[in-house]
């Protein structure tokens, strides 16, 4: 059976696709902001091999949080699944955390760029959770690490699986994802949709099943099928200039220097 890392899964989409996996007999590692948050995602997916604590706001914890999803277990993950994030109207979404970055960068951009970067290759898949909002991003990166928009920081994700995907998408399948507008704390209640169909979609995804399973990597895609995804995600240089500045403020290097031939 597979083995899969998902981030932001101690509710929402993350915890309901969790659930799916653990209950079909994968190995299912969670994650949660803190340890009241990881408790009860233990209670709600009890067959998980694990549940990390970390929170994404902090560099110095996303590390650490690197660092125990190695030493965990005896194999490395098959699928990764990017899936934290914050914004919409949540208290952190205007903060400005201790290493003097905007919030929503440190979850939504910085976070999946260090992990993907120190956590081992997985053997398989690898997602970055996106949204529609990314159209509405600006790829300059003007003034990026203070930047508080969702838009922009869910473009970056969108960045981060094409430039990824240019590295190693002729060994793994990496995507990036709209989930739809759905009822969690994120999307809030007014949402038209429910967890049941994304979370659906996405445990099928992560275990090589279904209708998307076989989307080829840099693919941007929602629950009915791959889309045309924000032209600026495509931009090369651009892609390579959020690379460089993630690596810079996290102090933590691509594990590779050039696009394979």
């Amino acid at each position: 059976m597979a083995r899969i890392f998902i981030t932001g899964s101690s509710d929402g989409i993350g915890l309901a696709t969790a659930r799916i996996l653990a209950d079909r007999g994968h190995a299912v590692v969670l994650h949660a902001r803190n340890s009241d948050r990881a408790a009860s995602a233990h209670k709600a997916v009890p067959k998980a091999e694990a549940v990390l604590v970390a929170d994404l706001r902090s560099i110095t914890a996303t590390k650490k949080l690197a660092e125990d999803a190695n030493a965990l277990g005896n194999r490395p993950f098959d699928t990764i699944i990017h899936n934290a994030g914050i914004g919409y109207g949540a208290t952190s979404s205007r903060e400005i955390t201790a290493d003097n970055i905007s919030a929503v960068f440190a979850v939504n951009t910085l976070a999946p760029y260090i992990l993907t970067c120190l956590i081992h290759k997985p053997t398989s898949r690898l997602l970055y959770m996106s949204s529609d909002s990314h159209y509405g991003g600006d790829e300059t990166l003007r003034n990026v690490t203070m930047s508080h928009s969702y838009s922009d920081s869910k473009l970056h994700d969108v960045m981060l699986a094409n430039f990824f995907s240019r590295r190693w998408g002729k060994s793994i399948r990496v995507v990036s994802m709209h989930p739809g507008w759905v009822r969690t704390k994120m999307g809030g209640m007014m949402a038209p949709g429910g967890v049941d169909e994304p979370s659906q979609a996405l445990a099928d995804w992560a275990v090589g099943q279904g209708s998307l399973a076989d989307l080829k990597s840099g693919a941007f895609f929602t629950t009915q099928g791959q889309e045309s995804a924000h032209a600026g995600a495509n931009n090369v240089k651009k892609q390579e200039e959020l690379i460089d500045i993630c690596k810079e403020v996290s102090g933590v290097s691509c594990p590779f220097t050039n696009p394979p031939l």
